[in-house]
């Protein structure tokens, strides 16, 4: 009987390498070793779904979702360490096979989202913004928005978990009318500039919704949008301006 494995090229093994942030997904472990001065692979390209599946393993797998036909397809595998790949070989259990699946799948959404990166910018303006969200002085300008005035138990739905609910709201609770503020002077020396704004987070959010309309992928996602292009300044403002735009336009409607 034949191997159906593939050799994968070294520009294969590198997106897969990339995909995974050059971490183990599974433990953690750098997929790399330095030794004399010279890199070292430390990682195996894992079948999800195996390559030469064993009768008992045809069997265990024939209901469960595959993540493509092609056995060999980068869909279907994964970079991981070498103690990982082997617990998960010997023997594959469906629970495992399933916990793969979904990173994977989610690995897949990351890429695809990513790739799209050049294609939405954002204001610069957006940065004075996060600035001022990390000056100490900053408590003595913020006034308190009422609870009554949330628009986010209307917007939210059953893929929005409790905790980044409660943060959404805490958030536009704490430094909606602060960031309002910021906005309509900005408004007064760039016309048009918050609309501007409000059109490149709308036109993101759509990418993200076409990719998964799932509310906690579509947060996250917009997060991590926002935090890189603004040069990584400060994740947790990010998170801020981005519930004033849940609680203010259509992001979530």
């Amino acid at each position: 009987m034949g191997d159906n494995r593939r050799i994968f090229s070294d520009n294969e093994k590198m997106v897969l390498f990339n995909e995974v942030d050059g971490r183990c997904p599974i433990c953690g472990k750098p997929l790399t070793n330095t030794k004399n001065g010279q890199i070292i692979k430390m990682f195996e390209v894992a079948h999800i779904y195996p390559a030469n599946p064993r009768p008992e393993e045809i069997e265990l797998l024939k209901d469960e979702e595959r993540l493509s036909k092609d056995v060999n397809s980068l869909d279907n595998v994964i970079a991981v360490c070498r103690i990982c790949h082997k617990k998960f070989d010997t023997p594959r259990t469906i629970e495992e096979y399933r916990s793969w699946v979904r990173l994977k799948k989610k690995l897949l959404q990351d890429a695809q989202l990513k790739n799209t990166y050049a294609l939405f910018n954002i204001e610069v303006e957006i940065k004075e913004i996060l600035k001022n969200l990390n000056d100490e002085s900053l408590e003595e300008d913020l006034v308190r928005l009422s609870y009554e005035s949330l628009k986010i138990e209307q917007k939210a739905n059953d893929t929005l978990p409790f905790a980044i609910k409660r943060t959404i709201k805490n958030d536009v609770v704490d430094y909606f009318d602060y960031i309002h503020k910021i906005f309509i002077e900005m408004d007064k020396v760039t016309p048009y500039k918050f609309d501007t704004l409000a059109a490149q987070i709308k036109g993101f959010y759509c990418k993200t919704m076409q990719i998964n309309p799932n509310q906690e992928f579509v947060y996250a996602s917009l997060v991590d949008w926002l935090n890189e292009k603004t040069g990584s300044y400060s994740r947790r403002a990010c998170e801020i301006v981005i519930a004033y735009f849940i609680q203010d336009c259509e992001v979530f409607s």
